[in-house]
């Protein structure tokens, strides 16, 4: 975006990464799940893509902090050292929770403790107070396999008495059944799937920022914003910001359905950081529903390359318009965004779970 954008897209776009207080539409959950914590349980966030897991579990942590004088820290469990984020051991990845872990120990003072790369929490157990701890991205640890997976997921989880943990787990067809056998249905485990805003909710983190500069939106301009968006937070925000980024920098006045309307295309989102950002994260939840044949069909085609694919499923992909027929042969729809967000807002594909 440029540096004469109106302000108010760079409010939106702090929101992405430093939501305020003032904005946050879960505390009450927030908390809620904290009191789990601090009576003794770890727990699990679950959800799709973007829909606001990470911030969720630092707002657990945060809160069970304030509530029991504690301490705590978080690790993202995608390899920092690699684009796809997939780490290629059960060593490397607990090798790097330990790391994180004296991190904390050399911080608070406790130099003499040191972790145990195969049992990295251990060593918190010798401190006093309580401890919470949030791993991020555990969908990241699919290339260990399942054995491999069990062995993180068992050193996480097993911790001492005085050490809850925080996890996020994305909603993957692949993978559920897995975190629901080993994360969800273990002992001592309450778990939570991050639910959409509210239409109240909506109204605070949309309109509240866009009023302060003079800037309102239409209630049928929130009506589209929820129905795009299905009321993911990360969406809005995104949508928002880009659509700010539109306006003259010194407008002031309404906002119509029609210009929310509007964002809803590949090249108007195309051209921004954030809207490339949008249209990734919409492949990334398309794949995912997707079945491993549909993958296949989309995979050939996107890479143009020659394969066998399963009739039915290319059959099913055209049929949900999603595969297009051409002179040369078939290709993926340009209507792809338009397609999953309203799959996405009638149910066809489902970003959470009750």
């Amino acid at each position: 975006m440029s540096a004469s954008i109106h302000p108010l897209a760079e409010r939106y776009l702090d929101a992405l990464y430093e939501l305020p207080d003032e904005l946050r539409a879960r505390k009450d959950l927030d908390d809620e799940l904290a009191a789990h914590m601090t009576s003794g349980h770890h727990i699990c966030i679950r959800g799709f893509w973007r829909i606001g897991k990470t911030t969720m579990m630092r707002g657990i942590l945060q809160r069970a902090c304030e509530r029991s004088g504690g301490a705590a820290f978080v690790l993202d469990l995608r390899d920092p050292d690699r684009d796809d984020g997939l780490p290629q051991s059960v060593e490397a990845v607990l090798g790097r929770i330990a790391a994180r872990v004296n991190e904390f120990l050399a911080r608070v003072g406790a130099t003499e403790l040191k972790a145990d790369p195969r049992k990295p929490l251990e060593a918190l157990g010798e401190l006093a107070a309580p401890l919470f701890v949030g791993f991020d991205e555990l969908i990241a640890l699919t290339a260990l396999g399942p054995e491999g997976m069990q062995t993180v997921v068992d050193a996480l989880l097993v911790t001492p008495k005085n050490v809850k943990v925080a996890v996020v787990c994305h909603r993957h067809r692949d993978l559920d059944a897995f975190f629901e056998e080993q994360v969800v249905g273990r002992a001592g485990v309450a778990t939570v799937v991050v639910p959409p805003v509210t239409d109240e909710e909506l109204v605070t983190m949309v309109q509240t920022p866009a009023q302060a500069f003079g800037v309102t939106f239409e209630n049928e301009a929130l009506g589209a914003l929820a129905e795009i968006t299905g009321n993911r937070p990360w969406e809005i925000f995104s949508l928002c910001a880009v659509l700010a980024s539109r306006l003259p920098a010194d407008f002031k006045g309404t906002i119509t359905p029609a210009q929310c309307d509007e964002l809803v295309n590949l090249d108007v989102l195309g051209e921004s950081d954030e809207g490339r950002a949008l249209i990734d994260n919409h492949l990334r939840i398309l794949v995912t529903a997707m079945s491993a044949e549909e993958r296949t069909v989309m995979e050939l085609l996107s890479a143009g390359k020659d394969g066998e694919v399963t009739e039915d499923a290319l059959v099913r992909l055209q049929e949900a318009g999603i595969v297009v027929t051409t002179d040369d042969g078939y290709a993926v729809s340009g209507a792809l965004l338009e397609f999953v967000s309203r799959a996405i807002v009638e149910g066809v594909i489902r970003v959470s779970v009750e």
